[in-house]
């Protein structure tokens, strides 16, 4: 479902893209083209012009101007052809003219306009000349290698670009499109579990408020023994408040949705105030944090109270230096192969038995520390104990 998903996602994004690159490729080759045609008529009228001036001007210039007109008709493109047409009479003149031009060019040119055009695989430039012996019609033909050379090179080079260029977003966008589906689904996946975790850990509780309303009903009991029975339902309501609440403040401090504060709490009287009684504080160097002091003290309380869950009676120590915490025991550790997922919602390691938890607590504190800017890292060896550390 993923790859074909993937597929598609590629596809669209390569076609559109490559549209654009097509698009954009044909306007480039378009104006291109067009100005390089528009180029060579401009060297064709000059071209036509000093032909003209060669040929009609020789009386009239001096040496020094009409050696000039030479040099510059010799310097210019090359021609395949130079007409020079008597227009006096025009009836005579039409059949000349009309093998190069239309009538509509043609009626241009007698209105003194220079008419360029394309002559098969030549184009030509024309344009009437006055001179003292007559009116002529000046008609210059060359053949644009240059023109069709470089259109015939463009067409080719965005051709070749469009197919490198599809080539190349397909690879992209098709990996790009893998990690973020992979990471779709890897999310997906992740909020399913926690949600049927999230279920599984509130039906429990629920079951057993159920169970023993159903045994209550089914018989009179002593009073002691419906004290017995609404102590259970309310330990097992008090389970179900505390998962709810632990589930809340998880969802709203992941979604950003916690606004933080801005008081500058010191990390030793933070930790004095949660680890009262559950620990041993050392103090090295004591360091403030900027932020939401409530929500610290929830992250470093549920820290400390899982090393005191699982520290078998053995004393928790927690140590402050330089700008770091690291709270620490001696309790049973944790397997290596659960180790990388302890900070998951609702995972517990294998080895915590019956002890009584609901595996929130540490991405919680995980989720929060990280908010307010620090690195969480646990280390722990089976049977030895386990050390978290805490650097902002």
């Amino acid at each position: 479902m993923v790859m074909r998903t993937g597929h598609k996602i590629s596809l669209i994004y390569s076609g559109i893209t490559i549209g654009l690159l097509l698009v954009a490729g044909l306007v480039f080759y378009f104006f291109s083209s067009n100005y390089i045609r528009n180029l060579y008529f401009h060297y064709m009228e000059e071209k036509a012009h000093a032909v003209a001036e060669e040929k009609f001007s020789k009386d009239e210039l001096d040496p020094v101007k009409y050696r000039n007109v030479v040099l510059r008709r010799k310097n210019s493109i090359p021609t395949s052809k130079e007409l020079f047409i008597r227009v006096d009479n025009r009836q005579l003149a039409h059949q000349s003219l009309s093998a190069y031009l239309n009538a509509e060019q043609i009626q241009r040119l007698y209105a003194n306009q220079t008419v360029n055009f394309e002559h098969g695989e030549e184009v030509g430039t024309a344009f009437v000349y006055y001179d003292n012996t007559g009116t002529f019609a000046v008609i210059v033909l060359s053949r644009n290698p240059y023109g069709t050379d470089i259109a015939h090179t463009l067409r080719w080079a965005l051709l070749l670009l469009v197919l490198v260029s599809a080539a190349v977003l397909w690879l992209i966008s098709r990996l790009y499109a893998m990690r973020m589906l992979d990471r779709i689904d890897r999310d997906y996946q992740t909020e399913k579990m926690f949600v049927n975790n999230a279920s599984h850990e509130i039906n429990n509780p629920l079951t057993a408020i159920q169970g023993e309303c159903e045994v209550a009903l089914m018989a009179d009991r002593t009073i002691p023994e419906y004290k017995d029975a609404l102590r259970r339902i309310a330990h097992e309501a008090d389970r179900v408040v505390t998962i709810m609440r632990e589930l809340l403040q998880f969802s709203h401090v992941r979604s950003g949705k916690v606004v933080e504060g801005n008081e500058k709490v010191s990390m030793k009287q933070l930790l004095t105030d949660v680890g009262q009684g559950k620990c041993d504080i050392c103090c090295h160097a004591d360091f403030s944090v900027v932020g939401d002091a409530n929500l610290l003290h929830i992250a470093f309380l549920n820290i400390i109270n899982n090393a005191v869950k699982y520290s078998n009676g053995n004393v928790v120590s927690v140590t402050i230096t330089g700008r770091c915490v690291i709270i620490s025991d001696k309790g049973i550790g944790i397997p290596s192969e659960d180790l990388p997922h302890v900070f998951e919602p609702f995972y517990r390691a294998s080895n915590t038995g019956c002890v009584m938890g609901h595996g929130v607590g540490l991405a919680l504190a995980k989720a929060i520390l990280e908010k307010h800017g620090a690195k969480v890292k646990m280390e722990s060896k089976l049977g030895e104990g386990t050390m978290v550390k805490v650097a902002f």
